[in-house]
């Protein structure tokens, strides 16, 4: 079993601890803390790359304790060179010619010097290892590795994963105020996906859950977004599709059946999503009763919000149960993730 972890956006982690479970058979839970999600996999890397809520993934090379002085960055060095960097991967290590790689820094807690300062000197304790190793801080690098320093704890890794993988690789069109995919899956894999799904995003913006949701077996998957633009992005983004439409609507008034609807995910419109003018209690009302239609009373409608005093009022006046999931950090704003159910 070799250790690993997972980052991800905070406020998620107990969603990738599921989606561990789920599909890394024989894996084991080895906790979590803001952002990261700790477990041991004796799986090939590959079979590693089917957790989608995850950013990226690392191998933890050493823990050991920081002090807070510029004299402890020669400790820093130091406790780095000894690691041998026994942990890498073999395609990570150096084979005839040079290895160029870059230390990346985070820094929680009060120390004199900055997270450069420790990233230079955890390159100087790599260097010193062997002579192949050349640090390379502007990019270029076949090697990443990543030190977290939080009060007098630091934690060095390497990492395994490249933008690709964050981004699922390719070109993708993205309209304003979209999801990263990672986070999109999130919301997918909370809706619990099955083959007999009946899906809508009825905001789906360039599409990004609705990519994410096509990751899975289902039935019917249908999206839309009042945006021409958006819609275009969205249907580019997807592919010709069987059983997938993507369409030009008002999700106050859409063109579905009632009861139609297994599963609504999808990205509410706020903050900066919502024209000047609009009122958000009665946009938020008008969208959920509209979704309440369409959804089979058995059914579960998951949202994202920051305007949690409007979805709460709305759901109220119709009658549907409200849970909150999640409460993320992004970009500043901390929106819920919230269920929302015929009561």
């Amino acid at each position: 079993m070799t250790p690993y972890f997972a980052t991800v956006l905070p406020g998620l982690e107990p969603l990738l601890e599921q989606e561990i479970r789920f599909k890394l058979p024989g894996a084991a839970a080895l906790g979590s803390e803001r952002g990261k999600v700790f477990f041991a996999s004796g799986l090939p890397l590959e079979a590693l790359t089917a957790l989608r809520t995850a950013d990226n993934l690392y191998r933890p090379l050493l823990r050991f304790r920081v002090g807070p002085h510029k004299k402890h960055l020669a400790d820093l060095e130091e406790a780095v060179f000894r690691t041998g960097l026994e942990g890498l991967p073999a395609e990570f290590r150096p084979g005839r010619g040079p290895v160029r790689f870059k230390v990346n820094a985070g820094r929680t807690g009060k120390h004199a010097y900055s997270r450069f300062d420790a990233a230079e000197a955890a390159a100087r304790g790599i260097a010193r290892q062997d002579g192949r190793w050349r640090a390379e801080a502007l990019g270029g690098h076949e090697v990443e590795f990543r030190l977290d320093l939080c009060q007098d704890e630091a934690l060095f890794a390497v990492r395994l994963t490249d933008a690709a993988y964050r981004y699922r690789g390719g070109e993708r069109a993205f309209t304003a105020a979209a999801l990263r995919p990672s986070v999109a899956h999130a919301l997918v894999w909370a809706s619990r996906p099955e083959p007999a799904d009946r899906f809508l995003d009825p905001c789906c913006g360039s599409g990004t859950i609705l990519t994410e949701r096509l990751g899975y077996p289902y039935a019917r998957l249908d999206g839309g977004d009042l945006s021409p633009e958006a819609v275009a992005a969205a249907r580019g983004n997807a592919g010709e599709r069987e059983r997938l439409a993507v369409r030009q609507w008002d999700a106050r008034r859409l063109p579905i059946d009632a009861g139609a609807v297994d599963k609504t995910v999808t990205n509410l419109p706020f903050g900066r999503q919502i024209s000047a003018g609009e009122a958000m209690p009665a946009l938020y009302a008008d969208l959920l009763r509209e979704l309440k239609r369409v959804v089979a009373r058995e059914g579960s409608i998951l949202c994202l919000t920051d305007a949690d005093g409007a979805l709460r009022e709305a759901a109220e006046r119709l009658q549907l149960g409200c849970d909150a999931v999640a409460t993320l950090s992004l970009k500043g704003l901390h929106p819920t993730l919230y269920r929302l159910r015929h009561a």
